[in-house]
């Protein structure tokens, strides 16, 4: 069963009213959404995007709560939060929400995923368009995988790593999740980060989020938020890596200089021990806020 993480703290943040419409950009499960609809009345709704269908036909289909009638659906990336907002004719939106967790259910339809399918091909893409991390480490240079795996899954070895891909692929191209996990365990201390992490989840990470283009993603999604945003409304995020959580804190102080929100949380909100005891998910789970001060909105 899905648990939403930091669920107290978000309803707080989000500072609900009654008959306000509400964003959910990452409606998952509708765990958030689902406590969201109980607080802002009889007239208020929630716009709940997502970007995988099957997760939506499934919130469609087999959710079910008091109130869900008022939950407005839309298939989309909340890059696109504006088309989405459009699609669903939500207007007056008085706060959005950014959980940006994968869950479960999508790591186990995307291919390449998990380092613990090595059979799978390496795929990635989590709409099956543009490159894929297969086309990644066949074809880019080895300065640019090192890069991506520097960057993105701030990986210390990502040279060592990038060398030994090329080599790799001199011989046979990198086919599967195996074939890339046997390069990464075969160049990678044994006992690397004391044990603590496996060898592939650092170079995982990074080609996920390099062909999903996912803080590319976030930013735009931010940006969106702020334009759609009332003066008063209010952006909450949870970010579970600290690629992440720094965009969004990068983000808020750019347009606090721009004098177009205040920061709500002057500090990363973080779990209870409780929480993480009952939830481990919200371990590394970080929540930030801001308000708008400077309405975009025409």
């Amino acid at each position: 069963m899905h648990i939403p993480v930091l669920l107290k703290e978000t309803l707080e943040i989000l500072d609900l009213q009654s008959n306000e419409n509400y964003i959910d950009a990452t409606l998952g499960e509708g765990g958030h959404t689902k406590e969201i609809i109980k607080k802002i009345g009889p007239k208020g709704k929630v716009l709940g995007i997502d970007w995988d269908k099957q997760s939506l036909e499934y919130f469609q289909k087999d959710i079910i709560f008091e109130g869900k009638e008022r939950v407005v659906t839309v298939c989309g990336n909340y890059a696109d939060l504006q088309k989405c907002k459009e699609e669903g004719n939500v207007l007056d939106v008085k706060g959005v929400l950014f959980d940006l967790g994968w869950s479960s259910a999508q790591l186990g339809v995307v291919r390449g995923l998990s380092f613990k399918e090595s059979e799978e091909e390496l795929d990635m893409r989590f709409t099956g368009e543009g490159e894929s991390a297969k086309d990644v480490v066949n074809t880019y240079r080895e300065e640019e995988i090192a890069n991506i795996i520097y960057e993105f899954g701030d990986e210390r070895y990502s040279r060592r790593i990038a060398k030994a891909i090329i080599e790799t692929r001199r011989k046979k191209k990198i086919e599967t999740v195996g074939d890339l996990v046997e390069i990464l365990t075969r160049v990678l201390p044994r006992r690397y980060e004391g044990g603590r992490i496996h060898p592939a989840t650092r170079t995982f990470q990074a080609l996920r989020i390099h062909v999903n283009h996912e803080l590319e993603n976030i930013e735009k999604g931010l940006k969106a938020a702020v334009e759609i945003l009332d003066e008063g409304g209010r952006i909450v995020v949870i970010s579970f890596h600290s690629l992440e959580d720094r965009l969004v804190k990068n983000f808020f102080r750019e347009e606090v200089k721009k004098k177009t929100m205040a920061i709500l949380t002057k500090k990363p909100v973080c779990a209870t021990r409780g929480e993480v005891i009952n939830n481990p998910r919200a371990r590394s789970a970080k929540l930030r806020a801001a308000q708008v001060i400077l309405s975009t909105t025409s």
